[in-house]
This record gives structure tokens, C-alpha cells and sequence, in this order.
């Protein structure tokens, strides 16, 4: 159904049309076909509805539509889905469809996207690329860094004795992991970091920004 202030709203169908829609290709109800019909000169479109409601099999017809009907180039279409499974599960359905391959893909995550935004930045700058450190090797790096401390090697933080206990945990780690990275999303430097500790009397954040400093380096 249309909603007043012109976004499209899914509805659950009948089970009739469901079963109908499992044959052969898909059967799509009067809004979801009003969806696939949109044009991209006719500006952006939001479309709302439920699990089960068709969402997926609209957006994977609208793709096929636009590529088919209106000449587009493949490469030149982007799927956002919000993990790798659920992306790698509209790519499969999309270029199934299509029943072609492309050289680009299809449907990405995110922070797939991203990064290739960086890469090709990069790229272009003459700038080395980017390099992907997963969560894995993320926690490694911290271990090490502060198995370091714990040997008495390197600046060795001066952690609060409330924190101490926890320094070889895994949980201290994915803490202190998303702290910096909160503040590397901010463009805070270690030394920002570090001086934000102090004037909020959080001795943990500055000795987190030592960890920051070696961590970047």
C-alpha cells in the first residue's frame, strides 16, 4: 500500500499468493510491482515493511529491472546488506536473475564498501592502500602490547590498580579495542585522548592512550 507522505509499504501476502509466488518466478502484488516499476529520474523511493513481507524479493527484482529495462550497467548498481551472509545471499539472488556475471559486485556490506572507497583513494592519491586488520588480529596486536607491558618492556602504561587484574583478559582487550577505536572515529590522536583523561579524571583513558600511540605506530 502507498502511504500519504508517498513511501511504499509491504504488506505480508496471503499464503495463496505466496505459494503462487514459488513458481517460476516472482509474482509480485500490486505495490511491490509499483516499486519494481519506479524509475531512478523519479527520485529516491523508501520502501518499508515486516520480515516476510517481500522486501528482498522487491529489491532483487528492482535491480534486475533497472538492468534489463533501462540499459544499466551492472557494475554500476550497489546492494547494501548489513552482514557478509546476508549480502553474499542477495548477490547469489540478483546475478542468478540476471543469469550474467559482473565485474563488480553486486551487493556489499558497509564496510565493504567503505574500504574499497579508501582503497580506491588511495589509489588515486598515489597513497599506499589501506590495509584490513581483522577483530582477530586486532586482539593480537593489544595481546602482545600488553603482554610487552607485563614483561616491563616498551612505555609501560601506568594502569589504575582497579584495572590491573583484567589486563590478560579478553574482555579487557575488546574493551580497550573499541575505546581507541571510538576515538580514532572521532580524530582524537593518543595525546588527545590522553589529555581528555586527565581533565575528566580518567586515569584508564590515559594510559589507554599509551596503548593507542604504540598500537598506531
Amino acid at each position: 500500500m502507498t502511504t500519504p507522505d508517498g513511501q511504499f509499504r509491504l504488506v505480508r501476502p496471503a499464503a495463496a499468493e505466496r505459494r503462487g509466488s514459488a513458481s517460476g518466478g516472482a509474482a509480485l502484488d500490486p505495490t511491490q510491482r509499483l516499486v519494481v516499476e519506479h524509475r531512478s529520474g523519479q527520485g529516491p523511493l523508501v520502501v518499508l515493511g515486516a520480515p516476510g513481507t517481500g522486501k528482498t524479493t522487491v529489491l532483487v527484482e528492482s535491480v534486475v529491472a533497472r538492468v534489463d529495462r533501462d540499459g544499466v550497467d551492472p557494475a554500476r548498481v550497489l546492494v547494501l546488506g548489513p552482514t557478509r551472509r546476508a549480502a553474499a545471499a542477495l548477490r547469489d539472488r540478483v546475478t542468478g536473475t540476471l543469469a550474467r556475471t559482473v565485474t563488480e559486485p553486486l551487493a556489499r556490506t558497509p564496510h565493504s564498501f567503505a574500504f574499497a572507497l579508501l582503497r580506491r583513494a588511495a589509489v588515486l592519491s598515489g597513497d599506499p592502500p589501506p590495509r584490513l586488520i581483522s577483530g582477530p588480529e586486532q586482539d593480537r596486536i593489544l595481546a602482545d602490547l600488553l603482554a610487552g607491558h607485563a614483561e616491563g618492556a616498551g612505555r609501560r602504561p601506568d594502569w589504575p590498580a582497579s584495572v590491573a587484574p583484567a589486563l590478560g583478559l579478553r574482555g579487557f582487550r575488546d574493551e580497550l579495542r573499541d575505546l581507541m577505536m571510538r576515538a580514532l572515529e572521532r580524530g582524537l590522536t593518543p595525546e588527545d585522548l590522553s589529555q581528555l583523561g586527565k581533565e575528566t579524571d580518567r586515569p584508564e583513558w590515559v594510559a589507554a592512550a599509551q596503548v593507542m600511540d604504540e598500537y598506531l605506530e
